[in-house]
């Protein structure tokens, strides 16, 4: 797969599982209106509808149950940097990625952006919930296209009919896997906070390369490209911070770069001494 395409959101499912675009007619249903966001038709689905297929099965969700909730899947179109929904938004509907990347953020009080991940092919979101000052669930986060992307929406009264009518052991079953997803989540912001920047800044290269890297010569290449500036807002600190810190891991022969992408270097080629020229 070309950087380039995947950087895009440029991924095309086969024509026998093409899901259908929500038309523009629809776009108060679940759309902010806002200037910057825009909603595409005759887009195809991506590659997130197969991942987000296979990771549910495999965490125990029957084939059955999964085609009944995904039947004729919506798919909205987003442009790279339009918001997908806002914090404080109405939370009616769970959202997955079928191509491209999409930023979850958390606004500071000053304007200030908190960056607190970044999602792919098959990842689910807008599940994080919060009140609003009538008590109402709203939006914790917010939601923004990183690059050109294909959105699949799920509306949350949907799932609740058909999950009603599963055995009560699936139920159970699907609990469970939320408490572990939940705990997963809580046990990485506990490791995350207990770090100071630089190892912030690993832990974060890690999660990145295990999502979006490929094999290297030298170790794994990130296929997205990062800014500094996205770090720093990843890791909650100074973009000149964050540049001193890719320098000194650079010289330290842990980390290289390959045009504007990063190469997280192998730690047995490290250790040896094999190091690549950039």
């Amino acid at each position: 797969m070309a950087i380039s395409q995947y950087a895009r959101g440029d991924h095309e499912a086969p024509t026998s599982s093409r899901p259908r675009v929500v038309p523009n007619n629809s776009e108060q249903i679940f759309q902010p209106k806002r200037n910057d966001t825009h909603i595409r038709s005759g887009a195809v689905a991506g590659e997130g509808f197969h991942r987000l297929k296979d990771r549910l099965i495999s965490r125990g969700l029957p084939e059955s149950v999964f085609d009944e909730l995904f039947a004729q899947p919506t798919i909205v179109n987003y442009a790279r940097g339009s918001f997908i929904f806002l914090q404080g938004g109405p939370t009616d509907l769970l959202f997955w990625v079928s191509s491209g990347l999409v930023d979850i953020l958390s606004p500071g009080a000053d304007g200030e952006q908190f960056h607190v991940s970044v999602l792919g092919p098959g990842d689910l979101f807008g599940f994080v919930e919060s009140t609003d000052q009538k008590g109402r669930p709203a939006q914790a986060f917010q939601a923004r296209a990183r690059t050109n992307v294909q959105i699949g929406l799920l509306i949350r009264e949907r799932i609740n009919k058909v999950l009603t009518r599963q055995d009560p052991l699936l139920l159970v079953h699907i609990t469970e896997q939320v408490i572990v997803a939940w705990s997963e989540l809580t046990l990485r912001s506990t490791q995350f906070l207990g770090e100071n920047y630089s190892g912030r800044l690993e832990m974060v290269l890690a999660e990145l390369a295990t999502k979006f890297g490929v094999k290297d010569s030298r170790g794994t290449l990130l296929i997205p490209e990062f800014a500094h500036n996205d770090f720093a807002e990843m890791i909650g600190c100074s973009r000149p911070m964050v540049s001193r810190l890719i320098a000194e891991m650079i010289s330290a022969g842990r980390l290289a770069q390959h045009g504007k992408h990063y190469i997280i270097i192998d730690g047995s080629a490290v250790k040896n001494g094999k190091r690549s020229s950039t």
